[in-house]
């Protein structure tokens, strides 16, 4: 006849067991849901700055001029993550929106309109326009800076701009006050 004590060691470590399994499939299921979440905020970033590349294009050839710019309305960070913006050509005046974590990432193909002028361009390389240092990419959260003894955070804006008869559009951040 068996002794209790083994019988109640063995029950015991087969609950703990089954606890330790429990417990490792929470965590699988959670991890998948957050990189689930993670994928729809990156989509929403993506899209909302395609929305806004369109946006600025339109009213920048319509009005003319050779400069302009527009507040990108995304978050400093993507669940408390810092992440990346980035503007790619893929030729025939499709702009590539390229939004990344560290472990994952999300593409959106917009077309941006033109209005009848030439094809819109992302910039290819960094380029100072108008005291700005616009570049086809940002991280976020955008860095703290001094400005009048003030700490302020920098804000995400889309740049357009002319080249001759090329418009060109790019990222940038700009510091102000308010």
């Amino acid at each position: 006849m068996a002794s209790p004590v083994f019988s109640h060691l063995m029950g015991t470590l087969t609950l703990l067991g089954v606890m330790v399994i429990l417990i490792g499939v929470f965590l699988a299921i959670q991890f998948i849901i957050t990189l689930e979440i993670q994928n729809v905020r990156l989509s929403e970033v993506a899209e909302t700055t395609a929305r806004e590349i369109v946006e600025l294009v339109s009213v920048y050839t319509l009005g003319g001029g050779n400069f302009s710019y527009m507040y990108l309305t995304v978050p400093q960070t993507i669940g408390g993550q810092a992440y990346d913006i980035r503007l790619e050509n893929a030729g025939e005046g499709k702009i590539i929106v390229r939004v990344r974590l560290q472990i994952y990432e999300q593409t959106r193909v917009v077309v941006t309109p033109n209005f009848g002028e030439n094809p819109v361009n992302v910039i290819a390389n960094d380029t100072v326009i108008d005291n700005i240092r616009v570049s086809p990419e940002i991280l976020l959260p955008a860095p703290e800076y001094s400005l009048n003894g003030h700490r302020v955070r920098g804000k995400p804006i889309i740049v357009a701009f002319r080249e001759g008869e090329k418009i060109y559009v790019g990222l940038s951040i700009i510091y102000h006050q308010g």
